[in-house]
């Protein structure tokens, strides 16, 4: 199913960028020019992306050969195809339209609705192994203006993801449109389901704003970003600086609600108590809690790795933690990974071997610190220090929660970047519905 492609597509990336790939036909004639075009954009920009959209209508004239060559490279750099080709046509059009989209080798293709067979497209698509995206609400403004047009009291929209969740489609097109705010794209997640992958177009040229669906649209979601990317005078680092800021945004998102929903996490107190550093404050997180949710877990699990891998890559490394909060989730990842993991004892054993690493460093191999909370990021130096003092690299340091007490400057000047899922800020304690005076 594209769902679990998707899955493990973003946690290898560690994105949610889906690059929009619509090379002009009036600068490049020729479909060879075209298909270069794509080639070479696709080389350059795909470690920054989870998916790659071609539009049809750039890209007439390539032929199959052309089709699959595009396809076939991302397949070798783990991205999914999406053809946006919004396949509109009955009875025997559309299922040729459907077995020519899976001979060219892509993932999943965008459907119009209005032709009302829904039901029949998907089954035909899912017979060949392909996923749909229905589009559901259009960014560009005339199309919005036509699927916004009220049939029996709601929006024509509604109608087309009812008959999307009927027929099961895959995912849903939802475009990055100022008619759409926060609440209306919470139910549009509520009524597709959790299961769905909405891919949003609009951002960049259009106009768009990422965030409201960012902070509305759940977990599975795809910004498409095109001509913003594509046309920029350095593709590479628009690229870059996009991925990672879509990136950032929703992993914030996602493990902040996930530490307020998952009981037991987020607690906060009428007088302070004491915290693992020393320091005293009324707000405590027990980042243990989130693994006894299995749905938090997983979550938080893929939210890690997908970080590690955006930042450092799948291999030429190892992980490292602390004991024993940190054990758990360096665990999974490292699992996830496939690489090894070593664990730091705050105090040396006084029995057995009276280690303080438990685990093999290896010497001249490059670590990364996983682990749960931060606060003054001493603990986290103790991790590194040990690590080092055993032969290891180590220069980055990942963590679920950063209490933003002093932990990012103390390792900073340790030769470490620290990153952290979510912090308390301003807006995580927003989120939480609790004033920011209590910290």
């Amino acid at each position: 199913m594209l769902k679990e492609r998707y899955d493990r597509v973003v946690e290898i990336s560690g994105s949610i960028l889906c690059l929009g790939l619509d090379p002009p036909p009036w600068v490049y004639h020729d479909p060879s020019l075209r298909l270069r075009f794509c080639l070479d954009r696709i080389q350059q920009l795909g470690r920054f992306c989870s998916a790659v959209k071609l539009n049809e209508n750039h890209l007439r004239g390539l032929g199959e050969d052309g089709h699959r060559a595009i396809t076939g490279l991302a397949r070798k750099l783990s991205l999914l195809t999406i053809l946006d080709c919004k396949l509109g046509d009955i009875g025997e059009s559309a299922k040729a339209g459907v077995n020519t989209i899976a001979r060219l080798g892509y993932d999943a293709f965008t459907l119009n609705p209005l032709f009302g067979n829904v039901g029949e497209v998907v089954d035909e698509a899912h017979e060949h192994g392909l996923g749909v995206f229905l589009l559901a609400h259009p960014s560009g403004r005339y199309g919005e203006k036509y699927f916004r047009r009220r049939v029996d009291g709601e929006p024509l929209y509604w109608r087309f993801i009812e008959e999307g969740v009927e027929a099961g489609v895959d995912g849903f097109v939802v475009g990055l449109s100022s008619s759409l705010d926060e609440g209306e794209i919470a139910e549009i997640r509520q009524r597709v389901g959790e299961e769905a992958i909405i891919l949003s177009p609009g951002f960049g040229a259009q106009g768009g704003d990422p965030m409201p669906m960012i902070r509305a649209g759940g977990e599975r979601l795809l910004i498409n970003v095109g001509r913003t990317i594509i046309l920029a005078e350095d593709p590479v680092a628009e690229a870059a600086n996009i991925a990672e800021t879509l990136s950032r945004q929703r992993e914030f998102i996602l493990a902040s609600r996930a530490i307020i929903r998952t009981k037991g996490v987020l607690n906060i107190y009428e007088k302070p108590v004491q915290l693992s550093s020393g320091g005293w404050s009324r707000i405590y997180i027990d980042c243990r809690s989130l693994y006894s949710d299995p749905v938090s877990r997983s979550l938080i699990a893929r939210l890690m790795t997908g970080a590690v891998s955006r930042r450092v890559g799948r291999s030429g490394f190892e992980i490292a933690t602390t004991a024993t909060a940190g054990i758990p989730l360096a665990s999974i990842v490292a699992d996830r990974l496939g690489v090894g993991l070593v664990y730091v004892r705050m105090e040396r054993k006084a029995h057995g071997l009276e280690r303080k690493v438990e685990g093999v460093v290896k010497p001249g191999t490059l670590y990364v610190g996983v682990d749960d909370v931060v606060t003054t990021g001493n603990s986290a130096l103790e991790c590194v220090k040990a690590v080092r003092e055993e032969g290891g690299v180590i220069d980055k340091y990942f963590v679920i929660f950063d209490r933003n007490e002093g932990a990012e400057k103390l390792l900073r000047e340790a030769g470490v970047e620290l990153y952290s899922l979510t912090r308390l800020s301003k807006e995580f304690l927003s989120l939480a519905g609790v004033s920011d005076k209590i910290q």
